[in-house]
């Protein structure tokens, strides 16, 4: 597994960069990301938007399920929620591989607030392709 590779494809995603995600740790079976609630992620109760929480835990959980060598795509995801998270707070992502078969895996996302408080849960089902990642990053990241 190239865990820089990795990393970078994930830091360098327009979604993630859009969204200010730093996937900050990466080794296989585990990847951890973060980040800071902005103005622009807030809801209209004034908290972050779930869809936000949901796209960072679906970022981070992606980073993990590709940290397996070939290339890891997802089929089915659910989120609960616990807690709010209000503007300019931060967030941490922990991916974690609890299964991997020959070509269906299961991740457990934990969101989790700076004084270690659950916000969000999030359940991933991923199909593992059979295509290898490269072993160098391409040059246009």
């Amino acid at each position: 597994m190239h865990e820089k590779y990795i990393k970078k494809i994930f830091n360098n995603c327009n979604v993630g960069k859009l969204l200010g995600i730093e996937v900050y740790e990466v080794r296989e079976g585990l990847a951890k990301g973060k980040l800071t609630i902005k103005k622009e992620h807030i809801n209209i109760f004034g908290n972050a938007h779930g869809g936000i929480l949901f796209t960072f835990a679906d970022h981070v959980g992606g980073a993990c399920g590709n940290t397996l060598g070939k290339k890891a795509v997802l089929v089915e995801s659910s989120i609960q929620y616990m807690k709010g998270v209000p503007e300019n707070d931060t967030v941490f992502a922990e991916a974690i591989l609890t299964h991997k078969g020959r070509k269906i895996g299961r991740i457990d996302v934990k969101i989790f607030s700076e004084d270690g408080n659950i916000v969000a849960l999030m359940h991933q089902v991923f199909f593992i392709k059979d295509d290898d990642h490269k072993a160098k990053t391409p040059k246009n990241l």
